[in-house]
């Protein structure tokens, strides 16, 4: 099955109709996503990383989303079971040969098509393009996201199911592509012999794409940083690519032309690699995978899963340029 990177809710809506959908090689993934407390992540070690068997059989906040109602078909994925909290980072990937054993259990297959759709912010795709980057991660080339998600589903007024839909477990197989899609914090801070700057401080070089609303770049708004462990608001050097700025009023991304005019505008160098980041990497994925879609490169966009979180835990200094926020 050849589908596009991104595709809308009618090609999935012919999809179904046509009984493609988990018969002929395609997954409907919802990923339907509350947002929560952090988990302590000495107690997670302890007791719940990598228990995906135990994990999925408890309820929780992004279960009840799922079956509140989703696209029929659709299985779902729980970002906080495909990741899990370490010391540095909200959503640290797995293992590639843990990670395999959770998509395994819920019934994804080797050579599939996956289609990832969500819920809420950013018209769905929030968290559906970081599943769907975290998959690409792990080797999985097949991959569509819905334009829109689920409210445009409903919109066009498609059928809506809540079922709790189980698969057979599958056979599908992870492979480690992280430095491909993925930038690490040990790499930014990285400086190579002979060289004077850090990878971090290669402004000039690298499209280094903060995704946060403009707002909180610019120092404006609550950034969600320690005023007392930052400087400022944003790492030097960096520019601001909003994700909120791909979509149109109704929630869908804008067209390729518009997206391309957006990123020139706005910065973006043709031919230069690119790192996403945001405050924890969601934001980042789906801005790396507009970019993906829209400028196909043999050396696609890197997301920094830790983002601007992580270093103000492990290098504050570097959030040091816009204003500064303290408590009144």
């Amino acid at each position: 099955m050849s589908l596009k990177k991104i595709i809308d809710v009618g090609s999935v809506n012919n999809l179904l109709k046509k009984g493609i959908i988990n018969k002929e090689g395609v997954r409907l993934i919802d990923c339907s996503y509350a947002v929560s407390a952090r988990s302590d992540w000495k107690e997670f070690e302890q007791e719940g990383y990598g228990e995906f068997k135990t994990l999925m059989a408890e309820s929780s906040p992004s279960r009840r989303l799922y079956h509140a109602g989703h696209i029929p078909e659709a299985v779902h994925i729980d970002l906080d079971i495909a990741t899990y909290p370490s010391r540095y980072q909200r959503f640290q990937q797995y293992r590639a040969d843990l990670f395999e054993k959770y998509a395994q259990m819920v019934g994804l297959n080797n050579k599939e098509h996956f289609v990832f759709y969500g819920k809420g912010a950013f018209g769905g795709m929030l968290f559906a393009s970081k599943v769907a980057w975290i998959f690409k991660s792990y080797g999985h080339e097949n991959i569509s996201l819905v334009d829109g998600g689920f409210d445009s589903w409903k919109r066009h007024g498609f059928d809506v199911s809540t079922e709790d839909v189980k698969l057979p477990v599958g056979n599908w197989k992870a492979e480690d592509e992280f430095k491909k899609f993925v930038i690490t914090f040990q790499e930014l801070d990285a400086k190579k012999e002979g060289e004077e700057k850090q990878y971090i401080e290669k402004t000039s070089e690298i499209n280094f794409l903060d995704s946060r609303i403009r707002a909180q770049f610019e120092g404006t708004q609550d950034t969600g940083l320690d005023p007392y462990m930052v400087n400022g608001c944003r790492i030097a050097g960096f520019k601001n690519l909003p994700s909120s700025e791909l979509l149109t009023k109704e929630g869908t991304l804008k067209s390729e032309e518009e997206i391309k005019s957006w990123l020139t505008k706005n910065g973006y160098v043709e031919n230069q690699p690119v790192v996403t980041s945001c405050n924890a990497g969601i934001q980042a994925a789906l801005l790396a995978y507009v970019i993906d879609t829209v400028k196909p490169s043999s050396t696609p966009p890197r997301v920094y899963n830790g983002s601007l979180k992580e270093m103000e835990l492990r290098a504050p200094k570097k959030i040091s340029e816009g204003p500064q926020h303290l408590p009144h």
